[in-house]
C-alpha cells in the first residue's frame, strides 16, 4: 500500500479547515434564524454567540487562506504536493478564497462593532465559500489524476461541509445555547444537525457503488487482465478504510442521538459530553474519508 506523503496529509489538514469554516458559517445561519424567531430578539448572549461564531470561522478561513497563497512557506503551502495539475484553477480558488475570507472578515468586525447581526448575509458568505469549495473540487476534477476526474469529487468536498458544519455548529450553537433557552428549540437544533448529516452520508453512500464501479474500469489495465498486486492492495485498503470511516459517521450520529433521548432527564447525562464526543468523532471520519480520497488518487 502507498502511504501518503506529509504533504498530502497537510492538504487533508488545508481542506477540513477551509470546509469547516464555510460549514459552520452556514449551519450558523440556520441555528441563529431559528433561535432568533424562537426569542423574538437579539439577547446579548446570542449576540455574543453570534460574534464567537464568526470569529472562529474567520480564524479557519484565514489559517486556509495563508497556506493556499503559500504565506506560511514549505512546507505549509497547501497546494505544494500536488503535481499535474492546472495552475489557472487553483489561482480562481484562491481568488475566491481570498475575497470570502475578506468579506466574512470585515463582516465579524462589522458584528463586534455594532452587535447586530444579520442571517441573510452570513447565508451569503456560506454561499460564497461553498463557490470556493466549487474552485477547490475543480482543481482536482481538472486535473491529469485519472483517479480525481470523477463527480465523487464534488460530493466528497460538498459532502464534507455539510458533516463537519453541523458537527462544529451543534458545539459552538446548539450546546452553549441549551443553558440559556428552552429545551425543546435546543433539542430541535440538534435534530436539524443530524437531519443534515444523514442526508450528506447518505448522498454520498448511495453514489460510492458507481463511483468504485468506475474505478475499477479506470484502474483495469486491459479488459481480460485485474489490477496489478500494489494497485489490487492500494483499491482493498481504500474499501476498507471507507468501510471504517462510514461506521464511524454511524457512530457519531447514534451518539447524538443517544442525547437526544437521554436529554429528557439530565441528572443521567450532562448535555455538553455526547455532543462533543460526537463532533470529535464526526472529525475523525471526515479525516479517513479525505485520507482514502488521496490514496486512490495515488493509486
Amino acid at each position: 500500500m502507498d502511504w501518503i506523503g506529509m504533504g498530502e496529509w497537510l492538504l487533508i489538514a488545508f481542506t477540513m479547515i477551509v470546509q469547516s469554516s464555510i460549514g459552520l458559517v452556514l449551519m450558523s445561519a440556520l441555528y441563529i434564524y431559528r433561535v432568533r424567531h424562537k426569542l423574538d430578539t437579539w439577547q446579548y448572549p446570542i449576540i455574543g454567540l453570534v460574534q464567537r461564531i464568526l470569529l472562529v470561522s474567520s480564524v479557519l478561513a484565514g489559517v486556509g487562506l495563508a497556506s493556499s497563497l503559500d504565506l506560511l512557506g514549505y512546507p505549509f503551502s497547501a497546494y505544494h504536493s500536488l503535481r499535474n495539475v492546472m495552475r489557472e484553477w487553483i489561482n480562481i480558488e484562491k481568488t475566491f478564497a481570498a475575497i470570502y475570507f475578506s468579506l466574512l472578515s470585515l463582516y465579524t468586525l462589522f458584528v463586534i462593532i455594532t452587535k447586530r447581526a444579520h442571517v441573510y448575509i452570513i447565508a451569503g458568505l456560506g454561499i460564497i465559500g461553498l463557490t470556493d469549495m466549487h474552485y477547490m473540487a475543480s482543481i482536482y476534477v481538472n486535473s491529469t489524476m485519472a483517479k480525481g476526474i470523477n463527480i465523487n469529487t464534488y460530493f466528497l468536498f460538498y459532502g464534507a461541509v455539510f458533516t463537519l458544519g453541523p458537527a462544529l455548529a451543534l458545539s459552538f450553537v446548539g450546546w452553549p445555547l441549551k443553558k440559556r433557552i428552552c429545551r425543546k428549540l435546543s433539542t430541535k437544533l440538534m435534530m436539524v444537525a443530524l437531519i443534515i448529516v444523514f442526508i450528506s452520508v447518505t448522498t454520498r453512500l448511495i453514489e460510492q457503488p458507481a463511483y468504485m464501479e468506475w474505478l475499477t474500469e479506470a484502474t483495469t489495465v486491459d479488459e481480460n487482465i485485474i489490477f496489478p498486486l500494489q494497485l489490487e492492495l492500494n483499491f482493498k485498503s481504500a474499501f476498507w478504510l471507507r468501510m471504517v470511516s462510514w461506521c464511524l459517521y454511524i457512530i457519531a450520529m447514534a451518539i447524538w442521538a443517544y442525547s437526544l433521548w437521554k436529554g429528557r432527564n439530565r441528572a443521567l447525562i450532562r448535555p455538553g459530553f455526547p455532543i462533543l464526543s460526537g463532533t470529535v468523532i464526526m472529525f475523525i471520519a471526515e479525516m479517513v474519508n479525505q485520507y482514502t480520497f488521496f490514496i486512490i488518487c495515488n493509486m
